[in-house]
């Protein structure tokens, strides 16, 4: 069928097939014959057509100069299609895609309290990407935010530059004269394990520089932290501050000893037991109170009542888990609770439980490192003498099962803890913590013989690692300094108790 509805110059091409060219009249419509041809529907035959020499010879064709002008053709407002049944009927529209996506629809498990479209189910997050501060369902939506996002990436600004530093004279003390004294009272310390015995006078001068120096580092890092925008923890690395703390303790302890040794007291005796014990306690608190209470990194609620740290998934107490072996230990633990009158009361009874059953893991291992180290109890260095008095006792007793504990939980949990807590996972703290805490009774390293003072510091570490689990994890698992506060005293109560049933 010939497509009618071309633009001039096409109209003009179809024309030169046809007898002859349609004038600018009317156009015939599709029932008028054209030129002697049949017109549609008739039922003349093929055999009655124009014979092909009665065909309009090429001489008789419309030359060029007869053809109609443009102007005359039909304009596309007055065209007309050469059949009735132009223009076709519209296509249909296509229907509207509707998707069957209707939203996200709870489990059918889920109890009907608990769906609320802030809420997702806690079983499904991977552990340590949990609400950070929560023991129970917060009123609130809760902050999905993975551990480590609450503060921006570490720079990589060299460390001896002081370029961008927000304290560069701080900073600067603490390069030139604090980490130098630091290492030089460090190997002072060790020579001491290894019969090699310095200047009184040299250590306290090394003490001194430590203590200034790395204050003032622990003071600019802390600034720094804050300035650009940590929000998890602010403040110095419990690294500097222990450097800062062994630094001050041993510049005052050494003056203190000497005192005692002017008045003819036995520093092994009870009452220097107490002194150098009450003389922890206080830089303790006094360093912690400068480096970290005092600029807003901390505060003493936040040691004794963490709420930031990161949270397990036996902390959450939101949906039934989806896991059958998670459900039962959930209503197990949810049993225990259920148990204790109050949650001041179960921060003292479930650690006193706890004492007994950790004395026997501890002196187990204990045990076990002595064999494997080929140690005896006597190279481990002179032990403190039990008083034969009742006041000497009470007062070592006092001094190691009430005095010590707060001291190192101030320091390790209350501190340490919540500063690695708030930007680690609940399972990197723990272990972080404890091998922190087990590293630094490495200093309590008493024997002065070369050949088994290391064998002596792998023991004082190994040794302390249960324990320091056990406190870490209690600490984490019932945010109470109280807690890990009353295992630690209980577990050096006990054992001082032994000692003096042992000596009687």
């Amino acid at each position: 069928m010939p497509d009618d509805r071309q633009d001039p110059e096409g109209e003009s091409a179809s024309s030169s097939r046809e007898p002859a060219l349609r004038s600018s009249g009317p156009e015939p419509t599709a029932t008028e014959p054209r030129d002697g041809w049949p017109a549609p529907g008739s039922s003349q035959s093929p055999g009655s057509w124009p014979a092909p020499g009665g065909w309009p010879q090429p001489g008789t064709w419309p030359q060029p100069g007869t053809w109609p002008q443009p102007g005359t053709w039909p304009q596309p407002g007055t065209w007309q299609p050469p059949y009735s049944g132009w223009p076709p009927a519209a296509t249909p529209a296509w229907p509207t895609y509707q998707s069957a996506w209707s939203g996200w629809q709870p489990p059918a498990y889920w109890p009907a309290v608990y769906q609320r479209s802030w809420l997702p189910d806690p079983a499904t997050w991977p552990l340590g990407h949990v609400p950070w501060g929560y023991t129970n369902p917060p009123t609130v939506p809760p902050v999905l935010e993975p551990p480590g996002n609450f503060h921006p990436p570490v720079s990589q600004r060299p460390a001896l530059s002081l370029k961008g530093r927000i304290s560069p004279r701080l900073y600067a003390l603490g390069l030139i004269v604090g980490l130098p004294a630091a290492g030089v009272l460090v190997l002072c310390l060790v020579g001491l394990t290894a019969g090699l015995k310095a200047p009184w006078l040299v250590i306290e001068i090394a003490s001194v520089l430590a203590a200034l120096g790395l204050i003032g580092l622990a003071t600019a890092q802390g600034r720094q932290r804050r300035a650009v925008g940590w929000q998890d923890y602010a403040g110095p690395s419990p690294w500097l501050v222990f450097g800062a703390l062994l630094g001050a303790v041993t510049a005052l302890q050494l003056p203190l000893e000497v005192a005692l040794r002017s008045v003819d007291v036995d520093l092994q005796s009870a009452p220097a037991t107490l002194l150098v014990v009450l003389l922890y306690l206080v830089t303790y608190v006094g360093l912690i109170q400068l480096l970290v209470v005092r600029s807003g990194a901390l505060t003493w609620r936040d040691m004794a009542r963490p709420k930031r740290l990161a949270p397990s998934s036996d902390d959450w107490a939101g949906p039934e888990p989806h896991v059958v072996w998670v459900r039962e230990r959930a209503s197990t633990i949810a049993s225990w609770r259920s148990r204790v009158p109050g949650r001041r009361v179960g921060d003292i009874l479930i650690p006193l439980a706890m004492v007994l059953p950790l004395m026997i893991a501890a002196n187990l291992v204990a045990q076990a490192m002595l064999l494997m180290l080929g140690l005896s109890t006597s190279d481990l260095g002179p032990q403190t003498p039990t008083p034969a008095d009742a006041l000497g006792r009470l007062l070592l007793f006092v001094a190691i099962a009430a005095l010590a504990p707060v001291g190192e939980e101030i320091f390790f949990r209350g501190f340490a803890t919540n500063a690695w807590g708030r930007s680690l996972g609940r399972n990197s703290t723990i272990l972080r913590a404890s091998l922190f805490f087990a590293f630094v009774h490495v200093m309590n390293t008493a024997s002065t013989d070369a050949s088994i003072s290391w064998r002596v510091a792998i023991f004082n570490f190994g040794a302390r690692v249960p324990v320091a689990l056990a406190l870490t994890w209690l600490y984490m698992r019932r945010r109470s300094i109280l807690a890990s506060g009353t295992l630690h005293a209980g577990y050096n109560g006990l054992i001082t108790l032994i000692s003096f049933l042992a000596a009687t």
